[in-house]
């Protein structure tokens, strides 16, 4: 079993710009996607920029698409460690504390799937159950369930002939689209709640994401034993191989292997999304405390990383009031280049919010609801270390 090795967890600035780049990069794609319904087959008279659609449409995807939700997983794996590890610093078990913590955190996806039916938190509220189980295994047998899981097993399994698990999410957003494209808000609100989540589900499973979301989380753990995002002796010099070996991974990994939506395609998908994570990581990582430059240029996204919940639901309300036809109906009236510059105007919105916020406060004001409900004077939530 793993036992804390008792050093200070102190706040990592660098993940918060980290996650505040994911929180950004996750709004952009979205506001592409129109928030699900740019290719959603309606049809439409938009307004495009020629000769720019395709190539931002090609930038875009290459740049953010299956990046910015694996840079949030990891640092959704890493917080679980400090949290965990401050908690076992102090004499007490975290695992039925975090649970609860989990239930709050399906219950706030929920809300947000009302709003968007492309929600992550519930996916990650039901795979961050199983966290304080594998945070008790010892390093070599979590690096272990890291390969297993960053494997892709399911599509492994499917290439062994193992069956076909692929799931149609097709129905169920036939069924959701017209609430999204001429219903009112309570319409909108009722098909996301009926039907976002098998949607959403449906597409992880098939795209490989349930089991690169969770070995994500693993990965974020292992670094936080690793102490990794500290600025310690030797961590530079791991972060410069790890971004070597992404670049020369997602090199290889490029070009893309197997038919679309095969087992094989998805795998390798999967695996480039991964190694061109750790280098974007690596590169941020390693620029951050060489230059000061950098510092000063990025750390201003840590206001946004550290209201990343907050931020998240936002992003769901304003895109589908932008884009829905409850709100300004823009779904139907832009272009990609178009959708990218509004995401873009979200961002700066949510962007000076957060930094005004937290002027006065501490915490966003859903953080700060998380954190309150999380340590509710619940007896059976405490529990101390079995000496």
């Amino acid at each position: 079993m793993y036992r804390s090795t008792g050093l200070p967890n102190a706040r990592i600035q660098v993940a918060d710009s980290l996650r505040g780049i994911a929180v950004a990069g996750i709004i952009l794609i979205h506001a592409c996607e129109h928030f699900n319904l740019y290719w959603s087959g309606i049809p439409f008279d938009r307004a495009l920029v020629d000769g720019w659609e395709e190539p931002v449409e090609r930038f875009v995807w290459w740049l953010l698409a299956g990046k910015m939700y694996t840079i949030f997983a990891l640092l959704f794996g890493l917080s679980f460690y400090i949290q965990n590890d401050n908690q076992a610093q102090r004499g007490y078990d975290f695992s039925r504390r975090f649970r609860w913590r989990m239930l709050l955190l399906l219950l706030i996806g929920f809300v947000n799937t009302a709003f968007y039916n492309g929600d992550v938190l519930v996916l990650y509220a039901l795979l961050g159950l199983s966290l304080p189980l594998f945070a008790r295994l010892p390093t070599r047998w979590l690096w272990g369930a890291f390969a297993l899981f960053a494997l892709q097993p399911l599509e492994l399994f499917q290439l062994c002939g193992g069956g076909n698990l692929y799931v149609d999410p097709e129905p169920w957003s036939a069924a959701a689209n017209p609430a999204y494209t001429g219903g009112n808000l309570p319409e909108a609100l009722l098909a996301s709640l009926r039907y976002g989540q098998p949607v959403t589900l449906a597409w992880y499973l098939d795209n490989g994401r349930i089991t690169q979301t969770l070995a994500m989380f693993l990965l974020g753990l292992l670094l936080g034993r690793r102490r990794l995002f500290y600025d310690e002796p030797g961590n530079r010099r791991i972060w410069g191989r790890i971004l070597v070996a992404g670049l020369l991974i997602a090199a290889v990994l490029f070009p893309g292997y197997g038919a679309a939506g095969s087992p094989l395609r998805v795998m390798t998908a999967a695996w480039y999304n991964l190694a061109q994570t750790m280098a974007l990581v690596s590169a941020v990582v390693l620029l951050w405390y060489a230059s000061a430059r950098v510092r000063k240029a990025i750390g201003p996204l840590s206001a946004i990383g550290r209201m990343s919940l907050t931020n998240y639901l936002l992003q769901s309300i304003l895109g589908t009031a932008i884009f829905y036809h409850w709100g300004a109906g823009l779904y139907c009236k832009v272009g990609m280049v178009y959708g990218l510059l509004i995401g873009a105007g979200i961002v700066i919105v949510q962007y000076q919010f957060s930094r005004l916020w937290l002027r006065r406060f501490s915490h966003g004001p859903v953080e700060w609801i998380w954190k309150r409900l999380t340590w509710l004077d619940i007896p059976f939530l405490n529990r101390k270390i079995a000496s």
